[in-house]
């Protein structure tokens, strides 16, 4: 049976973080360490975890240095070669570590295995995810990570899991990327590791909760994660439209929020022909436009029914 290291980022999750680590007591697969790397939290997270008695649990605590710094952090010191990651305000499945247990035991050459899963959208809308690929009914390898991550990503860092050495190899979290980590992470396991994915939903992501990394850093911050692996993409055709892929949602954002100086620098780097009609179309809208139509997209969430540019 195999041992995982879980690991969990903590920085003000103070209404999460006691269903996200039950989440991981009440799995069937009951192998495992949790180590919790407090990231300077203000509103009391770590008090929650410090009531929960299980000796598996290890609470570490730090200044607050961000999420990368802390999953660094915590598989550096984590004592099993499989880790697998959760955030705060994530939740697992009770089939989560017995399907990643199934996938690595399936792909045995795999060091990088991810299980589908779920987007909560709002408190009642959950969003099921769409790849550019068929995705086969069994745990399998996956040649092209990029070619299949043009709709929904393939991997999601809650549903991911990797043996300590590929982490070490692609040189861990980049501590100097301050949004979209994650994403970088996964475009290096893209282009060195042997990536295996499970089609079972064993997790869900929660869009909006509080304190999310990803509405509080700047726009112009993504670019660290975008143009980092510029070099790449000069070789790897599925890697560009990948990359041109997170550079359009970058600039549709940039519109919607006025800054057109950001705009301009990624129409620049983008090769248009990596868009869909829908996507060209919209790249090509006004600021105006786009904020009416995403303010329709979240009425029509509400309604349980989601469009997306993407697909």
């Amino acid at each position: 049976m195999i041992s995982f290291s879980i690991i969990i980022p903590l920085y003000n999750k103070v209404n999460y973080i006691q269903n996200c680590l039950k989440s991981i007591l009440q799995q069937t697969h009951q192998e495992f360490e949790i180590i919790i790397v407090n990231d300077g939290s203000t509103d009391g997270s770590e008090k929650i975890v410090e009531k929960f008695e299980d000796p598996r649990i290890r609470l570490l605590s730090q200044e607050n240095q961000g999420a990368s710094a802390a999953r660094n952090k915590g598989i550096a010191v984590s004592k099993y070669e499989w880790i697998a990651l959760l955030d705060a305000d994530d939740y697992w499945y009770p089939n989560h570590l017995d399907e990643l247990q199934n996938t690595i035991e399936a792909c045995s050459k795999a060091n990088v295995v991810c299980t589908n899963y779920e987007i909560l959208l709002d408190k009642t809308y959950l969003k099921q995810v769409s790849f550019s690929t068929e995705v086969k009914s069994k745990p399998a390898y996956i040649e092209n990570y990029f070619k299949a991550s043009l709709i929904d990503p393939l991997a999601w860092t809650s549903a991911l899991s990797f043996t300590t050495s590929i982490f070490n190899k692609v040189g861990g979290f980049d501590t100097q990327i301050k949004s979209g980590q994650d994403i970088d992470l996964i475009v290096k396991f893209g282009l060195k590791a042997k990536i295996a994915f499970n089609p079972k939903v064993t997790m869900r992501y929660h869009r909006t909760t509080e304190n999310n990394l990803s509405d509080m850093t700047g726009l112009r911050d993504k670019l660290a994660y975008i143009n980092k692996h510029t070099s790449e993409e000069k070789r790897n055709a599925w890697l560009k439209k990948y990359m041109d892929i997170n550079r359009f949602s970058l600039g549709i954002q940039a519109k919607m929020k006025g800054d057109n100086e950001l705009f301009k620098e990624l129409q620049h780097d983008i090769d248009l022909s990596n868009l869909n009609f829908k996507q060209k179309l919209l790249f090509n809208s006004s600021g105006f436009i786009l904020r009416t139509l995403k303010s329709f997209q979240q009425k029509l969430i509400q309604k349980k029914i989601y469009k997306s540019p993407f697909k």
